[in-house]
């Protein structure tokens, strides 16, 4: 005998919430790109160097590498 009732659909409760998860995202990458420029400045502190090269350096390492695994993830989920 088959019911017309409404299926649970449980693979909507499995995934997590978009805004949860670039937010999540978001919050990795600022705070990712604030520790390698916390990392340059402290060097460029330690070196003593006039022109903060490592604090640049770093920060767009810092940069590239967060935009390379934010377009990994969002490429992953299609």
């Amino acid at each position: 005998m088959e019911t017309n009732l409404p299926k649970s659909n449980n693979s909507k409760k499995s995934q997590p919430n978009a805004y949860l998860k670039f937010s999540a995202l978001g919050m990795q990458m600022a705070a990712t790109i604030f520790l390698f420029a916390y990392a340059g400045v402290k060097l460029d502190e330690w070196l003593k160097l006039k022109f903060p090269a490592f604090t640049l350096t770093l920060t767009l390492a810092g940069l590239g590498g967060s935009l390379y695994y934010m377009i990994k993830q969002l490429s992953d989920d299609k």
